[in-house]
């Protein structure tokens, strides 16, 4: 068979060999491949001429590196070497084929894939190159923390990154590297460590392109990546996908970035004193597309991607479903800088003797407008006078996550009685019914479905068992060991359970709630285990695995709001006494006596603070809004007095009772105290841009297949 008919069938065999994977492994090793439109939009941005040494450390079935090829050859451009490593012995072996049919058709000079993992150093060394030229990949979006073997732990990723910078590179890029490297959270998910690597192999000159998930924009995690994009890379392009995305099965946006990284004598310049255009991000919308290519439609000759690549690049013309802006690099650094301040790995990167700081210690700057959030305004709107939510005082995060909602929450199914009531219990317990002291019992918001209710003042069933204050029979002689403890913390010690709640708690002590797992009872659960306490001295007091942790402002705050949005972003205000709010919602409250929960209300209610929701969370493949407490941090406000906060208290109580004009009084006095300086018609017509731009957001993630 030729060279060409080979390459044409290993490509044409690729989707059912993904398909053929056992999907608990695809799902475990992140193995969603990227596709060749995709990758050949990609290379076409990413490549030039002058390109000989490519490599994807996570290759997957070799979609990039084909794609790669595959535009190097339409540039009469041969690769001297197309590299790959891949964790999956089968997936490896049959990338290798694909690779070596390319070998074979002359689109590289030799080829090789690598069996294991990317973060072994010693596999990066058998490479024996560098730096590469080319670095293209689409890491795996996938959690590792609680995988083992195959070097994918997250131990063996950290030590095996350390070592890898270790061996290439010395002095103070050393220490940068190895400062992101530390400094990553250990709840970041692989993309995370993968572009780390990604850019660690990129030579200097060369360029990273990567295809990631739109939450490197907004996830605390992702904020080294942004960092390094800034201090040892140019950014060029950010492509981002629309409604529905370009990964069918995707739960969140995908964005293209393409970046060519820098000699470490520039990176050790501030970007302050750096000559920097702005990078240039593309959005494409499903009407770009047209036959087998994602921009086809956009542009109909026979090399779509081609054209697309030198559209993008020249900036001239608009074209149908593609919008183009300049991203601003110092706006960027503006806004992560504000995130970073108190992080100590940013400390180190930043205060090293031996690398200059981007911007020096004493530099002063005013609170950075997110780019969503300028997006959402009017042409020349020059808001002054901003502060962060922190510098107001105002604190977010997230509500109650009980470790086991299976246990730890009921339902109300009957009347109160001597005290007591009946509740009912999930379906882990089949849904047994069991009588319980009211006392036990806390109000809690457990779903969004019963948001409207709760703001109509019904109460929802649901409630959580709070056994801070009770203990089983059997845990009472610990308690009174403790007798001087509860003394001086003079708190009273928990009450001896009755005889019928005490049943129930022991059999959830037995009880394994998943079924895949049957050894691990309730009591053993990551977040229930860390209830316990036990006293290691006459000043503490034990606490038991069914006692919930003390309940804080985050669990009863004044305002909340779903982490997912069907809509635009929305706030509810607690009741008094305040519900808890579970997990499944991001809480607000303030530590300064002059935001009380109605003011909060008013000013989360402005468009002003919805449009800068809308823009900073994560669009869901759904069409849904992830609205974290990290995104609802980078919401800037206007700097507001006293007396402010007494007139936006009133509007939020208005609001709350109903009335009509409230809304537009706090859209019209937050605007105007963001915009200062605009005239009363002035601001109407900023409150109708953003008005319209927020729908028009909103309406553009919940498009569907069939809109388009």
């Amino acid at each position: 068979m030729p060279a060409t008919d080979a390459v044409g069938a290993i490509r044409s065999s690729a989707r059912s060999f993904e398909e053929s994977l056992p999907p608990a492994q695809r799902k475990r090793l992140g193995q969603f491949f990227t596709g060749l439109p995709l990758g050949a939009l990609l290379a076409h941005l990413a490549l030039d001429p002058d390109v000989r040494t490519v490599i994807d450390p996570m290759a997957g079935h070799g979609d990039l590196l084909d794609a790669a090829a595959l535009t190097a050859q339409a540039w009469g451009v041969r690769f001297s070497r197309l590299h790959g490593i891949e964790l999956d012995s089968e997936t490896a072996a049959f990338c290798g084929r694909r690779m070596a049919a390319l070998q074979a058709d002359d689109a590289a000079e030799s080829s090789h894939i690598l069996t294991g993992s990317a973060f072994d150093p010693a596999a990066i060394a058998a490479l024996d190159t560098p730096g590469y030229d080319l670095v293209i990949t689409n890491p795996p979006y996938v959690r590792y923390q609680s995988q083992n073997g195959n070097g994918a732990g997250v131990g063996d990723v950290r030590r095996g990154l350390s070592a890898i910078v270790d061996a290439r590179m010395i002095g103070g890029e050393r220490a940068l590297w190895q400062a992101l490297v530390d400094g990553y959270s250990g709840l970041a998910d692989l993309s995370i460590p993968a572009w780390l690597l990604s850019a660690l192999l990129t030579r200097p000159g060369g360029r990273l392109a990567l295809v990631v998930p739109a939450t490197w924009r907004s996830r605390d995690y992702a904020d080294v990546v942004r960092y390094l994009l800034l201090r040892s890379f140019r950014l060029e392009y950010i492509v981002a996908d629309t409604q529905p995305g370009w990964f069918s099965d995707a739960l969140v946006r995908t964005h293209l970035v393409i970046a060519r990284r820098l000699s470490w004598d520039e990176a050790q310049a501030p970007v302050s004193g750096r000559s920097l255009a702005p990078a240039t991000w593309l959005q494409v919308a499903p009407a770009a597309a047209g036959g087998e290519s994602l921009v086809g439609g956009a542009f109909p000759g026979s090399e779509p991607e081609r054209d697309f690549a030198a559209w993008a690049g020249a900036a001239n013309g608009d074209v149908p479903g593609i919008e183009r802006r300049s991203f601003a690099l110092d706006e960027e650094w503006r806004t992560l800088e504000q995130r970073l301040a108190r992080k100590s790995w940013f400390q180190k990167a930043e205060n090293r003797r031996d690398a200059l700081p981007l911007f020096s210690a004493g530099d002063a700057r005013p609170t950075a407008i997110p780019e969503g959030l300028r997006d959402m305004l009017p042409p020349g709107a020059a808001p002054a006078h901003l502060q962060t939510l922190e510098q107001a005082g105002i604190r977010v995060s997230q509500g109650l996550r009980s470790g086991c909602n299976r246990f730890f929450y009921v339902a109300i199914a009957g009347d109160e009685e001597d005290e007591t009531v009946i509740v009912e219990t999930s379906d882990s317990f089949e849904n047994m019914q069991v009588r319980v002291p009211v006392a036990a019992l806390r109000h809690v918001l457990h779903r969004q479905a019963d948001m409207q209710a709760f703001a109509d003042g019904r109460v929802p069933a649901t409630r959580a068992l709070d056994l801070s204050d009770w203990v089983l029979p059997e845990d009472q002689p610990l308690v009174a060991e403790a007798a001087e403890a509860y003394r001086k913390r003079r708190v009273s010690p928990p009450r001896v359970m009755p005889p019928e709640l005490a049943s129930f708690v022991r059999l959830a002590a037995r009880t394994a709630p998943d079924p895949k797992k049957p050894a691990q009872f309730i009591p053993d659960l990551t977040a229930v285990r860390t209830n316990v306490r036990r006293p290691a001295n006459g000043r503490d007091v034990p606490r038991f695995w069914y006692m919930l942790p003390a309940f804080t402002a985050r669990h009863l705050p004044a305002i909340f709001t779903p982490r997912i949005n069907h809509g635009t972003p929305a706030v509810a205000l607690n009741t008094q006494p305040p519900a808890l709010i579970d997990a499944n919602f991001s809480t607000l409250w303030a530590e300064q006596r002059r935001w009380t929960a109605y003011a909060l209300y008013a000013l989360f209610h402005s468009n002003w603070c919805r449009a800068a929701m809308e823009a900073a969370g994560t669009p869901l493949g759904g069409g849904a809004l992830k609205l974290e407490a990290t995104h609802i941090r980078q919401v800037p406000i206007p700097v507001l007095s006293d007396r402010d906060c007494e007139r936006l208290a009133a509007l939020g109580q208005q609001l709350a009772a109903g009335v009509p004009s409230a809304l537009h009084q706090i859209d019209m006095f937050i605007l105007a105290a963001s915009l200062p300086g605009m005239n009363e018609n002035d601001l109407k017509d900023v409150a109708r841009h953003i008005d319209s731009r927020l729908e028009a957001a909103c309406a553009a993630r919940q498009r569907t297949v069939h809109d388009s």
